[in-house]
């Protein structure tokens, strides 16, 4: 959509576009019945003040933004680290800041990054029972990454289906046909397709979910979710872990039941590189999330060159390690 511009407040609001400026600037001798008029169009419009730009006018401002949901998250800190070495190649810097999966928040961020003059957007959607939230930057370049955000907009993330795929057919070929999937928001759009694929390859195979255990991605939830499966006496033979970050929580779990982490085959999700150091070293489904951050700028630049907004998947591959009963190797 056409960025909104002061003209069409100002048109909106019946006023000049003179009139429409000193609003916006807090200037001027104006009736507080034209700056209401003019207030409420911004808001009906959708329109938002370009600090930046105001000053620069249609300069670059050699900015991007990024808003993700969690810095501690190390597959975000990863991602963050491969879009801002990306940009330094072209000399220009990142603005990045956390919603902590807030809607609000994230509705405040992109607004205040837009205010800022920013020239393009990367946003990690917060994503409720209803959906992911919409992103509304007033018509700037915006790229949704690794939650699927709502129709319209340009995404970047894993192929989730082709990710589950992958980590139940792989357990499958080990025998194993009675899984877990642990942790990830019941509600979130990567949970939901790569348990989808969980599911058609363990129908295939004769196997079945045993257990399904949603929570936030983190260390904790491992622990907690992976204590209460041992505590149920729930059988199963090997576990899917919705992040390398649960896959750690689950392996203190194990121990904290003085059982070896060797004990039970498992498989996260990220391919962080601190998985390598687990003990044993963890089977993981990764993208790269370096590589992602670094894509995702140059997904951004094509937006801005006026490329049109569409959906592309990276291919996971298994990095193989040895949680899963296997040696190294990666397989695609």
């Amino acid at each position: 959509m056409p960025r909104v511009t002061l003209a069409d407040v100002a048109r909106h609001a019946g006023v000049s576009r003179a009139a429409a400026s000193l609003v916006v600037r807090g200037e001027g001798r104006l009736s507080d019945a034209t700056r209401d008029r003019v207030r409420a169009s911004m808001r009906e419009l959708g329109y938002v003040y370009h600090r930046g730009a105001a000053a620069l006018r249609m300069q670059s401002t050699s900015t991007f933004g990024l808003i993700v949901t969690d810095l501690t998250n190390p597959f975000f800190a990863e991602m963050t680290v491969g879009f801002e070495e990306r940009l330094g190649r072209d000399d220009v810097l990142a603005f990045v800041t956390n919603t902590f999966d807030r809607p609000a928040r994230q509705d405040a961020l992109v607004r205040s990054m837009v205010e800022r003059g920013v020239d393009a957007l990367v946003v990690v959607p917060v994503q409720t029972e209803s959906g992911s939230v919409p992103i509304d930057a007033g018509g700037l370049p915006v790229l949704a990454v690794t939650r699927r955000p709502q129709p319209g907009t340009a995404y970047l993330g894993p192929d989730d289906r082709a990710g589950g795929r992958l980590a139940a057919r792989h357990l499958i070929d080990h025998g194993h046909r009675r899984l877990v999937y642990l942790g990830g928001p019941r509600h979130g759009s990567a949970r939901q397709e790569r348990i989808a694929s969980v599911r058609a390859e363990l129908a295939g195979a004769g196997g079945s979910l045993v257990a399904d255990l949603e929570g936030r991605t983190s260390v904790e939830t491992g622990q907690d979710a992976g204590r209460r499966l041992l505590e149920s006496g729930t059988a199963f033979d090997a576990v899917i872990c919705h992040s390398d970050e649960i896959a750690f929580g689950f392996a203190a779990a194990l121990r904290a039941a003085g059982r070896a982490p060797s004990s039970v085959p498992m498989i996260g999700f990220d391919g962080l590189a601190v998985g390598s150091v687990m003990d044993p070293p963890l089977t993981s489904v990764s993208v790269g999330p370096g590589r992602l951050g670094a894509h995702a700028v140059d997904v951004l630049t094509a937006l801005r060159a006026g490329a049109e907004p569409a959906v592309e998947l990276l291919q996971p591959q298994l990095l193989l390690r040895s949680s899963c009963g296997c040696s190294g190797g990666i397989r695609s």
